[in-house]
């Protein structure tokens, strides 16, 4: 077993390493400094890197020496303040206590029916055109869709709140992506779309999320609609990419692997199985945490950013035996694509009912696909968002 973190006193020595390059990326490196757990990179300011499923799960659950105070080590991380997710404490607990009731298993085993009714009208739709954009034409809008009716927002929104989801998609390919991101049609629109929905429960109340937060109190107090607005803003930017990514992921395996799709077709007990593998193999957030205290990881200071990335604590072999292949049967998966601790993602239980949904939906309608011969079967650069995944049937 290796050391985890780096426990002795030998300086680790910067390596130039960028913090969106791929997930690939960030493995070579881990495994370059496995001895020590973790490495260093000066881009952006600087920032630390654990490599290990150990030293990231130790560090996601500690949140008195990793706090959320920055989340990531792209630039302006900490400028703002994000509802639950930069909250830390009892604050963070009562935040994540009101919002828990509306995304739990049972909850989510209720809305499954017209989750499965809006993934067979869109892939039936696109089902006579031979080819289309799986993350564009079909995964995008579908998981956009299921989470305004999730939380209570009109449909007739929906072109709207997928422009802006590109548009901060598009941000980051801009010379400043955090003045892109800041910028209309990016989160300006975003916050104004909020506030609109905030206006109209206000006015006219309905069973929905917004319409609860009017009878929250956070510390005794109750929410503004500053934090409600950040509430919003958080749910839309958590709940759509991530799934997005991880569903697009599983579909451009699936396209490469027959074998795997024809047993994912053919056999529907191995498919929750199948969903937890794909969600572990292919895992590609990169949260960060800024340290509270000298000595929170042995080789970091205080105030020092510290990255989790999911692709490498999902991928470690003392965990997960032969990480690369994606296996049906492993027996033991105790991945954390969701992350862990206090800071779990809510929306897991909702995450994999889409996934699972989509998948099985797709086969029954499109059990036979490929990748176009234009199509770059690899993995795409950092998060898949601006990877436009192409089948043709």
């Amino acid at each position: 077993m290796r050391a985890d973190p780096r426990t002795d006193t030998d300086p680790v020595r910067p390596v130039d390493f960028d913090f969106f390059n791929a997930p690939e990326e960030y493995r070579r490196a881990a495994a370059e400094h496995a001895r020590d757990g973790v490495f260093r990179s000066e881009h952006g300011g600087g920032f630390w890197v654990l490599t290990t499923y150990t030293g990231i799960c130790r560090a996601f659950r500690n949140e008195a020496d990793f706090t959320v105070g920055r989340v990531s080590a792209a630039e302006g991380a900490d400028a703002e303040r994000w509802i639950p997710l930069t909250v830390d404490g009892p604050e963070h607990t009562e935040w994540r206590r009101l919002l828990a009731s509306w995304f739990t298993p049972q909850r989510v085993r209720e809305m499954t029916p017209w989750i499965r009714q809006n993934a067979r009208r869109r892939i039936a739709a696109l089902r006579k055109d031979g080819e289309a954009s799986f993350s564009e034409d079909f995964a995008r809008p579908y998981v956009l869709e299921n989470l305004m009716t999730a939380v209570g927002w009109p449909l007739s929104g929906l072109d709207r709140l997928l422009a802006i989801d590109r548009a901060m998609i598009a941000a980051r390919a801009e010379p400043d992506p955090r003045e892109a991101f800041l910028a209309e049609p990016g989160l300006p629109a975003l916050e104004a779309y909020a506030r609109e929905q905030i206006a109209r429960r206000r006015d006219k109340p309905a069973q929905d999320l917004v319409t609860a937060t009017f009878d929250w109190k956070v510390g005794g107090r109750p929410v503004t609609d500053e934090d409600r607005t950040s509430l919003l803003c958080v749910l839309f930017l958590a709940g759509i990419d991530s799934t997005v990514n991880h569903l697009a992921n599983a579909v451009q395996h699936l396209a490469c692997h027959p074998e795997d799709r024809r047993r994912f077709s053919a056999d529907e007990a191995v498919r929750p199985a199948a969903v937890e593998e794909f969600l572990r193999a292919f895992s590609c957030m990169y949260p960060g945490r800024m340290t509270a205290r000298e000595g929170a990881c042995p080789v970091t200071g205080r105030g020092e950013t510290v990255l989790l990335p999911l692709a490498l604590a999902n991928h470690d072999p003392d965990v997960f035996p032969d990480p690369g292949r994606v296996d049906f049967e492993r027996e033991h998966n105790p991945h954390i694509a969701f992350g862990t601790g206090p800071h779990q993602c809510l929306g897991a239980a909702l995450a994999r009912a889409q996934i699972l949904t989509a998948l099985e939906e797709w086969h029954a309608l499109i059990p036979r696909y490929s990748l176009p011969p234009e199509q770059d079967s690899t993995a795409p650069p950092f998060l898949r968002n601006s990877y436009d995944l192409r089948l043709i049937w």
